[in-house]
């Protein structure tokens, strides 16, 4: 199955990546028993048995859990959900500093031999490479240093809504440990469960981790061979389409007509182009040698008045890594950066404001009881939603590029 707008948010649910866990609201706190540490005792006890039935031994689950309690720093922070409401300028200027991506021009020329392996043997943009690995871990330098088992024991047993997902997580880890790809205090990461310099959930990594550099470990918390190559296969098995970028910055020609997003997107470049749309540099809007039946998406992440990007098919695979559209945009374009392309043409509106997700929530069940195709109520903003969007505005003759603003809603709520 491709990666598409539609199937994004379901592949992101069955990968384990803790960002898009966190995004899409699965890891959602429980009040903590008072008895924590019986909990976290009778927790392990019972896990033994379909630790066995997993193929994992006595020895492996033994040293796994020797010394371990429940970690009430993980209870601190899975009490608490904070809202996210930075724009998403905010969120990609914060990821776009000069020494960031000064960073990773030296990164590109340090791992230069094994980012030329990954490129020959995965397909995959070096550059992505590289700005993924910065914004998960900062190459390495902020991976964090949370012990994994006696994290996702505390989430497992003692805090969360979602025990079973954190539960089978924990199975994972232990699958890693029983094949000594690390050792059991080796194998640190987030609070939230996710792995080394890479941030892979322990189901990521079983599918998606490799052996790079051939000392048969798959080490993501050492070795930046086995990291590079990680990310670069986690993306190649996620659709990534060789020898293709993941978009463009575009410019609109005057009075463009909305309207026709929403019959256009994941059309070919071809009838883009027809539109008017056209690259900033003046370059052809797809590069030399590729076809114009690629399917491409037209992105105005902070409206009409911001920005405009053509996105293709390798913007979805970045997505599955971090299922937020600020994420996603900020890989791109550092991407960009490191790779030496100029910084954007466009401007970001002065004003830029955004809808916190309780206002999202509400935009989404007045156009559901308007009659738009809101299958899922939940406070985020994704393709169906901006497509229902667009087209309200356009019936209420406004500009329909499917941005909400707090005057959008306050006209939306108004609505009969």
């Amino acid at each position: 199955m491709p990666c598409t707008p539609s199937n994004v948010i379901a592949r992101t649910m069955r990968l384990g990546s803790v960002l898009g866990l966190m995004i899409l609201g699965l890891a959602l706190p429980g009040l903590a028993s008072p008895a924590r540490a019986d909990g976290y005792l009778t927790f392990v006890t019972a896990l033994w048995p379909r630790a066995e039935k997993a193929g994992i031994s006595r020895e492996t689950f033994d040293a796994a859990f020797a010394g371990l309690g429940v970690d009430p720093k993980v209870i601190s922070l899975a009490g608490t959900q904070p809202e996210f409401n930075q724009t998403i300028r905010a969120y990609v200027d914060a990821r776009l500093s000069a020494d960031r991506i000064a960073q990773g021009k030296a990164m590109a020329q340090r791992w230069k031999s094994w980012l030329d392996k990954a490129e020959e043997r995965y397909g995959v943009d070096r550059y992505v490479i590289l700005a993924i690995w910065s914004l998960e871990s900062n190459y390495g330098a902020s991976p964090g240093n949370s012990d994994i088992i006696r994290s996702l024991t505390t989430l497992a047993c003692c805090t969360t809504k979602r025990p079973e997902l954190f539960r089978d997580e924990l199975i994972d880890a232990l699958k890693i440990l029983q094949e000594h790809d690390i050792t059991p205090r080796g194998m640190t990461g987030s609070w939230a469960g996710a792995l080394g310099q890479v941030q892979f959930m322990p189901s990521s990594f079983l599918k998606y981790a490799v052996d790079m550099d051939g000392d048969d470990k798959r080490d993501i918390w050492n070795e930046e061979p086995d990291v590079i190559g990680s990310i670069a296969n986690y993306l190649k098995l996620h659709d990534w389409d060789a020898g293709k970028r993941w978009g463009h910055e575009v410019k609109l020609p005057p009075k463009f007509d909305f309207t026709a997003i929403n019959a256009h997107d994941g059309g070919p470049v071809g009838a883009w182009a027809k539109l008017g749309v056209a690259r900033v540099d003046g370059k052809p809007l797809l590069d030399t040698g590729k076809a114009e039946t690629d399917k491409a998406w037209l992105f105005l992440p902070a409206g009409a008045k911001g920005p405009a990007f053509l996105i293709f098919q390798n913007y979805w695979a970045i997505k599955t890594y971090n299922i937020s559209d600020s994420y996603t945009l900020s890989v791109g374009l550092l991407a960009d950066r490191i790779r030496g392309i100029p910084s954007l043409q466009g401007r970001w509106p002065s004003q830029e404001t955004t809808l916190n997700r309780a206002q999202i929530t509400a935009m989404q069940k007045k156009l559901k009881a308007l009659g738009y195709p809101i299958e899922t109520i939940d406070g985020k903003i994704g393709p169906a939603a901006r497509a229902a969007l667009r087209t309200w505005q356009a019936k209420a003759g406004l500009v329909a590029d499917g941005y909400p603003t707090p005057a959008v809603l306050q006209k939306l709520s108004a609505t009969p």
